[in-house]
């Protein structure tokens, strides 16, 4: 197989709440865990929806194509619903990937939208507190780098709360701490 540079897409989505960048204080992130017959990461975790551009597809056009095609979220491909970004432009290069990636954010109208998994994308999902996600990546990359399977430079960055929640935020159970992240996703995040 070939390593080849191509564009894709990041994408957060949140319910009800749009993403506000300027504000620490975020929404709820879908969280998904990827279908075990997927051909590259197969039964890990992903903070975004993502995809590779079409020849020729804008990056925005392939974000609504992406959340309508995984989530079912067929809301995005209205161009009169606000697809915030983009966001941030970085280069994922890896030994297996090799992308341009665009990252946007798409706020579902739970009034008039539901989650709709494509069996062949997506084996679990479900809206999770930002900072859950934020421990649980933290986990995920030190899993990772203890292994000596961390894609990105030694030591890996890590957030403030090291892997743990703090005390004001309460989640159902504990399996976010066994959360394995797409490490692509991880080296963006």
């Amino acid at each position: 197989t070939f390593n080849i540079l191509h564009r894709g897409i990041g994408l957060f989505v949140t319910k009800d709440r749009p993403m506000d960048p300027a504000k620490s204080d975020f929404p709820d992130l879908y969280v998904h865990r990827r279908a075990s017959t997927k051909r590259i990461f197969p039964s890990l975790y992903d903070m975004f929806v993502g995809g590779v551009s079409l020849a020729g597809e804008a990056a925005e056009l392939t974000a609504r194509r992406e959340v309508a095609e995984e989530l079912g979220l067929s809301g995005a491909l209205n161009d009169d619903k606000e697809m915030m970004g983009p966001l941030l432009t970085c280069t994922v290069c890896t030994a297996y990937n090799r992308c341009v990636v665009t990252f946007f954010s798409y706020c579902m109208d739970s009034d008039s939208e539901t989650v709709t998994w494509q069996e062949e994308e997506v084996d679990w999902g479900q809206f999770v507190p930002y900072t859950v996600i934020v421990a649980a990546a933290d986990r995920s990359i030190q899993r990772f780098a203890s292994n000596k399977e961390w894609p990105g430079t030694y030591p890996p960055i890590q957030s403030e709360c090291n892997g743990n929640l703090d005390e004001a935020t309460k989640y159902p159970n504990d399996d976010w701490k066994e959360w394995d992240f797409v490490p692509d996703g991880l080296l963006v995040w």
